[in-house]
């Protein structure tokens, strides 16, 4: 919408009340403060260790990521602020401990005993160092002494031998098969659409096998294409034809073929005829009530440890103890809640999304954690809302939640409120997250830090226990505004 349009209705004015406020704050807190997080804005990290992600600072134009958040999933790492300097003692497993210096405001470090200057000044906020996104495979390759690569524009940060690089062939009988190899399992998402198939690699270290678009000379699988960005590397394979992808060699190989035709359907039976007495009228079924349902989905799982809360503590495992107590808190105030996974498995986010669907919940939460910030971030999608139908219709898979940020709204104010009856420190935000915004239902996220500077009682049941009572609390308050719906 631009301001040569007239407002038309209703929901365009209640839009724009809703979005200039933001703006305006915004434009506030830019002016106030030179440095400010950019939430979308992240590295993700491939080491022999784990897979993570790392949030980046923009400073005057220029991306900055935290040396802890950087290097603690990698080892073991003693940083502190010693006056203008900062000082950093690091211990990669199994070697032996290194040491770097940095100076608030300058460019000059050491790392190693040796002088080193950085791209960009260094910058110190809330007793944190920040090193320019520039300098970072550098640094992590001194202090590891691995090699590393940065892929600055896709945001991927690739420590030691981790790359992972596919391989091609394709089969041209009838129907075709193209083969797609790699030296270690994978498990991308896979989308598809007409004449495409589309895998992204969320937690695998995907890259380029030097050739980023192939081109093949048959009438239904004609190329696949490769590219990363955003942390993430997608691999699309393109065709005149619908493609379907199977995998194999225990996830180290795709196949994608073509979607065979539909079976011809058999000749239906001659019926026999029936006399009187075996005719029966169809007994009709009673339609199931409504009912109220409440999806529970802990982050993460299997080889996805999530975020490292500290060097035995990890956010697969915080979640899924926070989601158990929840079902709790909820069933004992007459709510059913189920949970999408109740063990350390792997699930997809299409998967969750998919399944959250399927069961046509009152309310979706997905639960996370993190080391870094105090207390519960309140979550719901960073979408435009839509004034399309909720009983019927199709809804886009990648707005789905747009219909329901209305109630999705009510459901987070209400938690907010009962963690503030608590005396637990909260906020409430917007953010892109998947899957929720795939979700056709009201949807929130709820993310704990810890409560105070230990890290270690984010995990401490004491306050586990308030936030899923809040939690509880929140949604039984709002229960009458959430509609039931029909399994």
């Amino acid at each position: 919408m631009t301001s040569r349009f007239p407002l038309a209705d209703n929901r365009s004015r209640l839009w724009l009340g809703l979005i200039l406020p933001a703006l305006a704050l915004a434009v506030l807190i830019a002016h106030l403060a030179t440095v400010h997080a950019q939430p979308a804005d992240q590295l993700t990290v491939y080491s022999p260790q784990t897979s993570y992600s790392v949030p980046l600072l923009d400073v005057k134009g220029l991306p900055y990521a935290g040396l802890v958040d950087l290097l603690e999933p990698m080892g073991s790492i003693d940083a502190r602020p010693d006056g203008k300097k900062y000082k950093v003692k690091f211990t990669p497993p199994g070697g032996r401990a290194v040491e770097a210096q940095f100076n608030e405001g300058k460019d000059k470090a050491k790392l190693l005993g040796q002088n080193y200057k950085l791209p960009a000044n260094f910058v110190l906020q809330n007793d944190r160092g920040y090193v320019p996104l520039s300098s970072v495979a550098e640094i992590v390759n001194k202090l590891l002494a691995k090699p590393v690569q940065l892929h600055s524009a896709a945001r991927r940060l690739l420590v030691g031998d981790v790359p992972i690089r596919y391989s091609l062939e394709l089969d041209k009988s009838n129907p075709p098969k193209l083969v797609v190899s790699f030296p270690s399992p994978v498990n991308p998402t896979v989308a598809t659409e007409p004449g495409r198939v589309r895998f992204t690699f969320h937690r695998e270290p995907v890259v380029s096998n030097g050739q980023d678009s192939a081109n093949f000379e048959d009438a239904v699988i004609t190329g696949v294409v490769f590219a990363e960005h955003d942390g993430l590397a997608e691999l699309d394979v393109m065709g005149t034809a619908p493609l379907m992808a199977n995998f194999a060699d225990g996830g180290k190989t795709i196949i994608v073929t073509p979607v065979p035709p539909p079976a011809p359907a058999p000749p239906a039976p001659t019926p026999e005829p029936q006399t009187p007495a075996q005719t029966q009228a169809p007994q009709p079924k009673a339609p199931a009530g409504p009912r109220f349902l409440v999806l529970i989905d802990p982050a993460h799982g299997g080889a996805d440890s999530g975020a490292s809360i500290t060097p035995s503590l990890v956010e697969k495992d915080v979640v899924l103890a926070l989601a158990r107590r929840l079902q709790r808190e909820l069933a004992s105030r007459g709510i059913a809640a189920g949970m999408l996974r109740n063990s350390d498995v792997a699930i997809s986010l299409d998967q969750r999304a998919a399944s959250v669907n399927a069961a046509r919940p009152a309310l979706y939460i997905t639960l996370h954690a993190a080391n870094t910030g105090r207390g519960v971030h309140v979550f719901t999608a960073m979408l435009p809302p839509t004034s399309q139908s909720r009983d019927g219709g199709f809804l886009p898979w990648d707005t789905a939640q747009a219909a329901f940020l209305e109630l999705s709204g009510v459901a987070a104010g209400s938690v907010a409120a009962e963690l503030d009856s608590r005396k637990l420190p909260n906020t409430t935000l917007v953010a892109p997250l998947r899957p929720m915004n795939n979700i056709a239902a009201p949807a929130i996220a709820v993310e704990i830090a810890p409560p105070d500077d230990n890290v270690d009682n984010i995990a401490s049941a004491e306050y586990q226990e308030q936030v899923a009572q809040s939690i509880a609390a929140g949604i039984a308050a709002v229960r009458s505004k959430l509609p039931e719906v029909r399994p």
